[in-house]
């Protein structure tokens, strides 16, 4: 019999199925109601546009009152905070190129003695254009800092800006290489929790848990091929970054990409821990975007995490991603060396291996 669109009989008996449904998966239902008032906790906190307390380096060759004056102006500004002091100016650069400052000031010795000549004392400031929305703000805040300070009297202090490794600020370079982590993530994340709790739902997973399979065999089998998926993914992102976007990378390819096999196990590692809490495909969805949403917001991919609350901070701190995205744009356009980036690389393989370890021991636990 060929049935209405408009027939209603039967609606009552579905909707009371589909609610039991629901309230039965109480970590889905969990997740769909607790997932809007993280979203909405994470983007009040973590989008801060105004760029403040930006880490900076100087190198003082003067040690003259008017050169000390000139930093102290650098601490009591909102924008910059001195947080080294270089030796020569190879120890500048590398500061920078290592990512533990953004911006460097070089005062060069004749600094007082123009000052107090009457000449216009010139300040070189290195800007770190890889983190293109810091770097605009810090570039327009150093100029403005050396036309406002007169130590004696005019002229001001002549603050020559340059900004390094991304000289026209193009925000791709910023973004793109940053896609290469994010990607890498989401489909691995994807993928391996679809996949493993697909087969739970379609009752095959317990049944190869009969067989004489081992546990670890089983659970390398099933996140190999979607390792290999999400390192052919980051080969062809970095392929479409050089060759579309016309980005060259700076630094040493081979260490790139070893270095992406390690955050792809954590990423494989964060999919098997979803796929070993969820029961249904949906939850596994729900689940991926949990922890996909603060990977984003948290790790320093879109905002600059030193803007965000410290609270905020330490949370980025437990993401691989943080880490991932530091050794990224560190080797792709500052031309970081494994010694520039060896905080981030280890905490990045620490963190990454402790997510597999405990994701292996909860997947073979559950099978």
């Amino acid at each position: 019999m060929k049935r209405s669109p408009f027939d209603l009989r039967g609606y009552g008996a579905v909707l009371y199925k589909e609610l039991r449904h629901v309230v039965r998966d109480r970590a889905t239902l969990i997740l769909a109601v607790m997932l809007p008032i993280i979203q909405v906790t994470l983007f009040g906190y973590a989008i801060n546009t105004k760029v403040e307390h930006v880490a900076a380096a100087v190198l003082n060759e003067d040690r003259g009152p008017e050169s000390i004056a000139f930093v102290d102006a650098l601490r009591a500004s909102r924008t910059f905070d001195v947080v080294a002091y270089a030796g020569s100016r190879d120890a500048l650069q590398r500061a920078i190129i290592a990512g533990r400052v953004q911006a460097a000031f070089d005062i060069p010795p004749t600094f007082t003695a123009d000052l107090r000549a009457g000449r216009i004392a010139p300040v070189q400031a290195l800007i770190d254009g890889s983190d293109a929305t810091v770097a605009q703000p810090a570039f327009a805040a150093a100029g403005a800092i050396g036309a406002s300070l007169r130590v004696r009297a005019p002229p001001p202090v002549d603050v020559r800006a340059r900004v390094l490794f991304n000289p026209g600020l193009r925000s791709a370079n910023f973004l793109v290489p940053g896609l290469i982590g994010l990607i890498m993530q989401l489909i691995t994340m994807f993928l391996t929790a679809l996949s493993i709790v697909g087969e739970r739902e379609r009752g095959t997973l317990d049944q190869i848990m009969v067989t004489p399979i081992g546990a670890l065999g089983l659970m390398l089998g099933k996140i190999t091929p979607y390792a290999i998926i999400g390192f052919v993914d980051m080969l062809l992102v970095l392929a479409a970054m050089r060759f579309i976007f016309a980005i060259p990378i700076a630094g040493s390819v081979p260490l790139l990409i070893v270095l992406s096999i390690g955050f792809l196990m954590a990423a494989l590692g964060l999919g098997l821990l979803v796929s070993s809490n969820a029961k249904t495909q949906l939850a596994a969805m729900l689940g991926v975007l949990a922890l996909t949403l603060p990977s984003i917001l948290l790790s320093g991919f879109f905002f600059e995490r030193s803007l965000m609350p410290p609270v905020m901070q330490w949370l980025g701190y437990l993401i691989p991603l943080t880490y991932f995205f530091e050794i990224l744009r560190g080797i792709i356009l500052r031309g970081a060396s494994a010694t520039d980036l060896i905080q981030p690389i280890v905490a990045m393989l620490a963190l990454g291996g402790g997510v597999l370890l405990a994701a292996s021991i909860r997947f073979t636990a559950r099978g």
